[in-house]
């Protein structure tokens, strides 16, 4: 007990119950730099050879240094010191395999979280980090090595990644040698990648050629600069090089007389393969393999009206515009299957007093840039709704002059033919449709007396229609979309009391689980507009907006976070639902 001194400060009396009054009246604070403090310390302890108690030796280099702080940077020397080992028992350890530069850096870092790199001693310090397991260290090594990467080094960088099973540093390593590989291509490093990374670059979509037959004569380069390893791989390598993308020309004049393809016989099948798929442009989307993929990640907006086909790339923000449809395509329906566009239906011009519809039937094929014609519809209907599914197409009601149409028909791409199948109850125009759980269904539209909200089902396995909740408010020339279980209806026109068309900009959303439908927050005002799904945004192109003028906007309405926003609001005016997502290829045309 203190005598002679009085407390000056009085401690709290209002203690909760069950709580001592030193716990009560204790505050914990804490000091933000007494870590750099201690750090600086010990380093200067070691500095000095102060309370060492530990030796390493590389390359007849020994440094000094204390235990206790190399055990908490690193389980290699955490094993070793507090383990049953020899070491733990001497004061000194023989590191072989790592350099005296390498262990100089790595024990600097551990006493002051500090690491000097350079191009000239990261791979000495990496080394020295992976053998003694000094995770901070590597991390920061392949930090400086994804900044340090260049044309020159990443196939080195690459090699280094491999050794030390560093996952992130060789995939962005990779990343840079795909996406700068025709450069890359022409230099000496090139050639000391090995089989199986080459073999990798040439799997992924993302490599960057300007064309794939470029590519068939960088890969023939690389086997030819150390044929006797590398011709056994030959037939490996090339079934990974798209040939069938190639031309009929530089298939037949330039590739098959190369005698390293008239050799080997995995080749000459490989050839034949491409040549086939160039003879029967009928039936490429039957003879589709990953061989026949576009050499892109990246997705496109493709926009049909009239003659010009429009495309917006979604990463690059550019358009380009494509060959030419065979004859205008106005207001058609649009469809992909395998990354071919199928577009069939809508008017002969764009003269709003025609009302004629076609039957007339496309197939754009974006590997080639060309249009191939197949087999009319059995009516001709415009709009209509025309949904993909299972590799079939089915257009479903519509119009032809004044008529509205209930029939439905189904395309069967391996056949090139329609066939009729089920009639809807009900004959309707400006109707929307969407694929959902192996079902398709139907909305709104336009019947005899007026817009309608009934949501029709169809089930192809049984051919029958069905019928579902109605949508809260009937409506027509809007769009449905499905996207993750639910269907999205957005736009179109509704009738106000006098029974004339106006649009809404409401949007419902349908729960098929359910058999439910709730409106959403967002609001959006389009009518007669284009509209495709990627992911879970739904993008929707031109028509009319409330002005009763053809929009400039593409909007995008993410379904997840239930907002829009707009994507581009300057393109070219477009009306009707000529709109899908397509890979084109990263070379252009």
């Amino acid at each position: 007990m203190m005598s002679g001194k009085r407390k000056v400060l009085k401690p709290d009396q209002s203690v909760e119950e069950g709580t001592s009054s030193r716990q009560a009246n204790l505050s914990l604070l804490s000091s933000p730099c007494h870590g750099n403090t201690v750090l600086l310390g010990l380093n200067e302890l070691r500095k000095e050879g102060t309370l060492c108690d530990y030796s390493l030796v590389a390359e007849n280099t020994t440094l000094k240094v204390h235990k206790a702080v190399l055990a908490a940077c690193s389980d290699y020397f955490r094993v070793m010191m507090t383990g049953d080992m020899r070491e733990a028992r001497e004061d000194s350890v023989h590191l072989h395999w790592v350099s005296a530069a390498g262990l100089q850096a790595v024990v600097d870092f551990a006493y002051t979280g500090k690491l000097e790199l350079g191009i000239e001693n990261v791979e000495e310090v990496l080394a020295a980090a992976s053998h003694l397991q000094m995770t901070d260290v590597v991390r920061l090594c392949c930090e400086y090595l994804e900044m340090a990467i260049t044309e020159e080094n990443c196939v080195d960088i690459l090699n280094l990644a491999e050794l030390y099973s560093l996952l992130q540093m060789k995939e962005q390593a990779m990343l840079f040698i795909l996406e700068h590989f025709e450069s890359i291509s022409t230099a000496d490093q090139f050639n000391s990648l090995n089989h199986t990374q080459m073999a990798a670059l040439l799997d992924r979509n993302h490599l960057k050629v300007t064309s794939e037959y470029h590519l068939f004569l960088i890969v023939l380069s690389w086997i030819r600069h150390r044929p006797q390893q590398r011709e056994p791989q030959v037939a490996q390598l090339m079934s990974r090089v798209r040939l069938p993308l190639l031309t009929g020309e530089e298939l037949v004049e330039k590739v098959s007389q190369e005698e390293i393809m008239k050799c080997n016989t995995e080749c000459n099948r490989l050839l034949t393969e491409a040549k086939d798929y160039h003879i029967v442009v009928g039936k490429q989307p039957l003879l589709q393999s990953p061989r026949t993929q576009i050499r892109s990640d990246q997705k496109s907006i493709m926009m049909i009206h009239g003659e010009n086909v429009d495309s917006y790339n979604l990463v690059t923000k550019k358009h380009t515009f494509l060959k030419d449809a065979t004859i205008p395509l106005y207001n058609p329906c649009v469809c992909v299957i395998d990354n071919f566009m199928y577009t069939c239906g809508g008017k002969y011009d764009n003269n709003s007093h025609n009302e004629i519809a076609t039957a007339r039937c496309f197939r754009y094929d974006p590997r080639f840039d060309t249009w191939y014609e197949l087999a009319s519809m059995t009516e001709a209907r415009k709009d209509f709704v025309m949904v993909a599914y299972k590799g079939a197409l089915y257009a479903i009601a519509g119009q032809d002059e004044n008529i509205l149409i209930c029939s439905m028909e189904c395309f069967q791409v391996a056949k090139n033919e329609w066939e009729m199948k089920v009639a809807l109850p009900n004959a309707s125009v400006g109707s929307a449709g969407a694929v959902c759980n192996d079902l398709i269904y139907l909305s709104g539209g336009q019947l005899f007396d007026g817009y309608t909200g009934k949501l029709m089902c169809y089930n192809p396995s049984e051919d029958k229609w069905t019928q579902k909740a109605p949508m809260i408010a009937p409506r027509g020339n809007h769009i449905m979309e499905h996207v993750n279980g639910r269907l999205f209806v957005i736009g179109g026109n509704v009738e106000d009391s006098y029974g004339f068309a106006v649009p809404t900009i409401s949007i419902e959303i349908y729960s098929p689980a359910v058999d439910q439908w709730s409106r959403s927050q967002c609001q959006l005002n389009v009518r007669e507009s284009g509209s495709c799904v990627l992911g879970s945004d739904i993008y929707i192109v031109g028509g009319l907006n409330g002005d009763h003028y053809f929009s400039e906007m593409i909007y995008a309405y993410n379904t997840n976070e239930d907002v829009k926003a707009v994507v581009e609001e300057k393109h070219s005016p477009r009306i009707g639902r000529a709109c899908c997502i397509l890979t084109l290829p990263q070379y252009g045309f």
